[in-house]
């Protein structure tokens, strides 16, 4: 290597030690379609809220993207409500309850922390062995008053899609409220919001490959009041004070427009995961929520002997990021809620980890991890 500049030896370590990256639902890697405008802001920013010119201009930016991400999803972009992200988007859904919230038991846990903050009376809707909500238990609880029913979309675990219509149905027959999570739905299944009749939506811009502190409430136009979490100087439709993140929005914005892309994507990944699980049995693997239909990237399984922190260690020394579940836990290993709903063997909860696909996810990044366990096992690989 003598003669070589100490840029592409740094390039050449990179490639000896190349990561395998397999956490996308946590946060997906940032896709190159993100970085679109950041030249365009660079040369003429401007507030949003100014009349200048630089100011219309920065604003036109922002409506573009809220009109990119309500075609996304098939509603009006008068819906869309920029927000910092998922979290808020939640807190502010909660904010508008009735004094009663019932709340899947499989929820992301910044559901049960943002109706704690509420002061409303919280209830509690079970889920079978598969993380399925109860529809029977659903309905029974509504017949005693009306609530802010929150469901959401897709597990963020184990990857379990919720019969959402079936749901919105029975909340609307009873004059309640649905609040959808869809955080981890967003760009995995095609969602129409105006046919669900959904009544809040969240979405996160990092799970598509946007940009960490962006996010959406979206919100029934049916809904003519709500009740604001960030007062300020009437941005977002009164809704969310505030300068918008003109950075994190457009590049939201930008991803929307890739919608049909990342469909497609989603056969390629499903694809992956079947190999994936395929193997993960035949070493003694046990997959999670695989009777029931679940979202094509994702992959949540234990070894009954084989501790999460453990494995997370290991495979992190190996070059394999995965994770043992929700990443909103302060990087800390803590036993699944989801599991725990789902009825899991405790001795087996413990055990948990979890596989996220995304765009830039290869076919030989499977084998390779793969690979990881055929050493583990000392079993052939299966294709």
């Amino acid at each position: 290597m003598v003669g070589l500049h100490l840029q592409e030896l740094l390039i050449i370590k990179f490639m000896e030690y190349e990561r395998i990256y397999l956490d996308y639902n946590a946060s997906s890697l940032i896709r190159k379609e993100a970085f679109n405008l950041l030249e365009e802001i660079n040369s003429s920013y401007g507030n949003p809220s100014s009349v200048h010119e630089e100011g219309r201009s920065m604003r036109d930016l922002i409506e573009t993207s809220r009109a990119n991400i309500a075609n996304s999803i098939n509603t009006n972009e008068k819906n869309v409500i920029f927000t910092s992200g998922g979290t808020e988007a939640i807190d502010i859904a909660l904010n508008q309850n009735p004094g009663r919230i019932i709340i899947n038991s499989t929820e992301h846990i910044a559901v049960f922390e943002a109706a704690k903050d509420t002061g409303s009376k919280i209830e509690t809707l079970e889920v079978d062995y598969n993380g399925i909500v109860d529809l029977d238990n659903l309905e029974t609880m509504l017949s005693k008053g009306p609530a802010l029913v929150c469901i959401m979309f897709a597990n963020n675990e184990t990857g379990v899609i919720q019969p959402i219509e079936k749901i919105s149905e029975i909340v609307r027959k009873h004059n309640s409220y649905l609040f959808c999570d869809a955080v981890q739905a967003y760009g995995k299944i095609k969602i129409n919001f105006d046919q669900l009749n959904i009544h809040f939506m969240a979405l996160s811009a990092h799970k598509v490959g946007g940009f960490p502190g962006s996010g959406a409430l979206i919100i029934n136009e049916n809904i003519k009041k709500i009740i604001p979490k960030i007062s300020g100087g009437g941005q977002e439709f009164g809704i969310r004070g505030g300068t918008e993140n003109l950075i994190g929005i457009t590049a939201f914005g930008e991803c929307a427009k890739l919608i049909d892309k990342i469909y497609s994507e989603n056969r390629k990944l499903k694809e992956y995961i079947n190999i994936l699980e395929k193997n993960i049995e035949s070493f003694g693997g046990f997959i999670f929520g695989v009777n029931t239909e679940r979202l094509p990237n994702t992959s949540f399984f234990a070894f009954p002997d084989i501790s999460a922190d453990t494995l997370l260690m290991k495979l992190d020394l190996a070059g394999y990021s995965v994770s043992s579940g929700s990443a909103c836990s302060s990087g800390k290993v803590k036993k699944s809620h989801v599991l725990e709903a789902m009825n899991v063997d405790d001795k087996i909860v413990s055990n948990a980890i979890r596989v996220s696909l995304g765009w830039a996810t290869k076919k030989n990044h499977i084998t390779s991890f793969l690979n990881f366990f055929e050493n583990s096992f000392n079993k052939s690989v299966l294709e």
